[in-house]
């Protein structure tokens, strides 16, 4: 069996979620005809306290920098989590990465 990614529970996972900023954006193709495909948007957590949330969501869903204030509550829609092993000399590393359908504000 191969595993691909863990769907979190996300209250038990990371408690209450706040909008933070975008962080980063991943595009593709050459210069003339970039085309962003996803962004990763900082958010922060009320459980998860030492470190900020970073989840990347398909860049078909918008800019939710422009639509969601900073600081507003949000909750993810599908989160996905996976792992990325890597060493560094003769330790071992690893680092979380949280995919996500949408990010939308908590009415």
């Amino acid at each position: 069996m191969e595993l691909k990614f863990v769907a979190p529970n996300i209250e038990k996972t990371f408690g209450h979620l706040y909008f933070g900023s975008l962080k980063r954006e991943l595009s593709e193709g050459d210069r003339d005809n970039r085309k962003v495909v996803s962004r990763t948007y900082e958010l922060f957590s009320d459980l998860q306290r030492t470190d900020n949330i970073e989840i990347t969501i398909p860049a078909k869903k918008g800019d939710k920098a422009e639509s969601i204030e900073v600081d507003a509550p949000v909750t993810i829609i599908k989160p996905r989590i996976a792992t990325v092993g890597y060493r560094i000399g003769e330790q071992a590393f690893v680092r979380y990465i949280c995919n996500a359908d949408d990010i939308v504000p908590v009415k």
